[in-house]
């Protein structure tokens, strides 16, 4: 099984602060530097839709967001794509690419 997930980063820590309806907008604004402080980083990360729809990365895609989100431009609302695949019963991120 393979699934694609695209959004905008949001570290978990700064997405639980969010209302439900401005996860959206608050995941295009949300800063790179934010996403890379320290208790930030430590909380792992989710993508954001358009949509508001949030999809939780699995602590294993940390060390590939955090290296997406330094290789990044751009120093807010940072928008990957994420191929996942089922490994031993778990679904892992293989591949993040910016978008």
């Amino acid at each position: 099984m393979t699934e694609t997930l695209e959004g905008h980063v949001v570290d978990i820590a700064c997405l639980r602060k969010y209302p439900r309806a401005e996860l959206a907008e608050r995941a295009r604004e949300h800063t790179t530097e934010c996403s890379l402080m320290g208790h930030c980083a430590e909380s792992g990360y989710a993508l954001v839709g358009d949509d508001g729809r949030v999809a939780l990365l699995e602590p294993h895609a940390t060390p590939r967001v955090m290296a997406a989100l330094r290789e990044s431009e751009r120093e807010a609302g940072v928008r990957l794509r994420a191929r996942r695949e089922m490994r031993d019963g778990e679904m892992e991120t293989v591949h993040l690419e910016e978008l």
